[in-house]
């Protein structure tokens, strides 16, 4: 149950922030939701790499997370973030929204492409 809170969290702290936002569209819920989901994915793989850590096969190149860090750490940092960037998405003019959750989501896609093709698994 402890894991799926971690799921849900994020998808539902964004969905009651971007509710109260002015100009707030349904696309604009559909596109943070769609970045969530890659955000989900980096925390999963984050974790893979938190729990091999030690065994000299991946490391973290997150200068925030530390090499090394530990599954406690990268939860709560990627929970911070996620509520970070559906802040942010929520005080972004119309104009710039769609352009930072894209662009934000096309990083993740990069990331998370790049851990795949490392061997780096989804882990919750």
């Amino acid at each position: 149950m402890k894991k799926l809170a971690f799921l849900i969290l994020p998808f539902i702290s964004s969905l009651v922030v971007s509710s109260h936002a002015n100009a707030w569209s349904n696309a604009d819920t559909a596109w943070e939701i769609g970045y969530l989901a890659t955000h989900i994915a980096d925390w999963g793989q984050t974790r893979d790499i938190a729990a091999q850590c030690g065994e000299g096969t991946y490391y973290e190149t997150n200068p925030a997370l530390g090499r090394c860090p530990s599954t406690n750490k990268v939860n709560a940092y990627f929970l911070g973030t996620a509520l970070l960037h559906a802040g942010v998405a929520h005080l972004l003019p119309q104009k710039y929204r769609r352009t930072f959750q894209s662009a934000t989501m096309m990083m993740q896609v990069g990331v998370i492409s790049n851990n795949a093709k490392i061997g780096l698994n989804i882990k919750f």
